[in-house]
C-alpha cells in the first residue's frame, strides 16, 4: 500500500511539474509576444506623431495636392488606428490570457501542495511507536532469557547445595570415625600398658555407635611380649 501511494505521488508530481514547465514556456512565449506587441505599438505612435509633425510642417500650395495629401494622410492614418486597435485588443487578450496563466498555475500548486501534504501524511510512520513495540519485544526477549537463566541458576544451586549436605554428612562421619579410633587406640594401649585387653575390647565393642555395630573393627596389634600377670596370694 504504501509503494503504491509512493508511485502515485511520484507519478502525480512529475505530471504537475511538466504541466508547470509547459505553461512557464507558454507564458515566456506570449510574455515576448506581448513585448513585441508593445514594440509595434510604440513604433505605430512614433509613425503617427511623425505623419502629425509632418502634416504641421508641409505647406502645400495648390489644393489638388492638399487634398490629395490629406486623403492619403487620413486613409494612413485610418489604417495605422484599424491596426493600433488591433494590437490593442491582441495586447488585452494576451493580458487576460496571462493572468489565467497566473490563476491556473496557482489553482494547481495549491493542488500540489494539498495533496502532497496528504499523501506525506497518509504515508509518514508513527516512529515513535514503532520504537516502542521493538524495545518492548527486545525487553520481553531479555526477561525471558533471564527467567530461564534464573531457572538453571536455581537447579544448579539446589543440586551444589544437596551435594555440599551430603559432602559436610560424609566430613562429619569421617572425623567422628577418626576421633573414635583415636580414643579407641588409646584405650587398646592403656589396657595392654595394664594388661587387660580382652576386658577392655568388649567394652569397646559394646559401645560403639549405632552406625558401627555390623562393622568389625580392625584387631588392636598384640604385644609380642605380654607383662606376666601377678597372683595375690593370701597369707
Amino acid at each position: 500500500m504504501k509503494q503504491e501511494t509512493q508511485a502515485l505521488m511520484s507519478l502525480t508530481i512529475q505530471q504537475i511539474l511538466l504541466d508547470a514547465k509547459k505553461l512557464a514556456s507558454k507564458l515566456k512565449e506570449h510574455d515576448s509576444a506581448a513585448d513585441a506587441l508593445l514594440s509595434g505599438t510604440e513604433l505605430v505612435y512614433k509613425q503617427i506623431d511623425a505623419m502629425k509633425q509632418y502634416t504641421e510642417d508641409t505647406n502645400v500650395p495648390t489644393e489638388s495636392m492638399t487634398t490629395k495629401a490629406h486623403s492619403t494622410l487620413i486613409a494612413g492614418m485610418q489604417q495605422e488606428s484599424k491596426h493600433l486597435r488591433e494590437l490593442q485588443m491582441e495586447n488585452q487578450a494576451l493580458k487576460f490570457a496571462l493572468e489565467d496563466y497566473h490563476n491556473a498555475l496557482e489553482i494547481i500548486m495549491s493542488k500540489y501542495r494539498s495533496q502532497s501534504e496528504r499523501l506525506i501524511n497518509e504515508s509518514k510512520v508513527d516512529m515513535t511507536k514503532l520504537y516502542n513495540e521493538q524495545y518492548s519485544q527486545i525487553i520481553q526477549s531479555q526477561a525471558d532469557k533471564i527467567g530461564e537463566m534464573t531457572t538453571v541458576m536455581r537447579t544448579v544451586a539446589a543440586l551444589d547445595e544437596e551435594s555440599m549436605n551430603r559432602d559436610n554428612q560424609t566430613v562429619q562421619i569421617i572425623a567422628r570415625l577418626s576421633t573414635e579410633n583415636k580414643e579407641l587406640k588409646e584405650i587398646l594401649r592403656i589396657a595392654n600398658a595394664h594388661g587387660s585387653t580382652s576386658h577392655i575390647q568388649n567394652l569397646n565393642l559394646d559401645q560403639r555407635p549405632p552406625d558401627l555395630i555390623g562393622h568389625p573393627t580392625s584387631n588392636p596389634p598384640t604385644n609380642p611380649n605380654p607383662e606376666p600377670t601377678t597372683q595375690k596370694v593370701e597369707n
